[in-house]
């Protein structure tokens, strides 16, 4: 049986057992709108503070090596780029990433990325917070 009351809810204890993303800075990578807006009510449900959305490769990039964040979640084609060819950088940078991808195919994907942490559009909120808590809730931080 789970009761919540308003008490229990805000003791930073109970609060990081609930949300084990609370307090994460998670950088968002979407350029269809109503997906970000979707995304970014999830990512703030689970705890997370969300950086963006962006919609740009270069964008990303920048607000990546500024630093300050926990993770980074991108949807593999921003207004027509691919992400793959920052991806070295980001993950120079130490950035724990996830892909979100219209494409489940394994083979769309350069052989140097298919073990990058990824997740199918469309995906249940559920499937998305267990991966996020997988790749990002085990980050140390700061």
């Amino acid at each position: 049986m789970h009761v919540t009351n308003s008490l229990s809810d805000s003791s930073p204890v109970h609060k990081s057992a609930k949300k084990p993303l609370a307090g994460r800075r998670i950088l968002l990578a979407e350029d269809e709108g109503l997906i970000a807006l979707e995304l970014e009510r999830m990512l703030e449900d689970f705890g997370c503070t969300v950086v963006g959305p962006l919609a740009s490769v270069d964008k990303v990039l920048e607000s990546a090596q500024g630093g300050g964040l926990d993770g980074a979640i991108l949807d593999v084609n921003l207004r027509g780029q691919q992400i793959f060819g920052i991806l070295p950088a980001l993950q120079k940078l130490g950035l724990p990433i996830i892909i979100t991808s219209g494409y489940a195919d394994d083979t769309l994907f350069p052989p140097p990325f298919r073990a990058v942490p990824r997740i199918a559009k469309p995906f249940r909120e559920s499937e998305l917070q267990r991966l996020c808590a997988t790749v990002f809730a085990n980050r140390l931080m700061p």
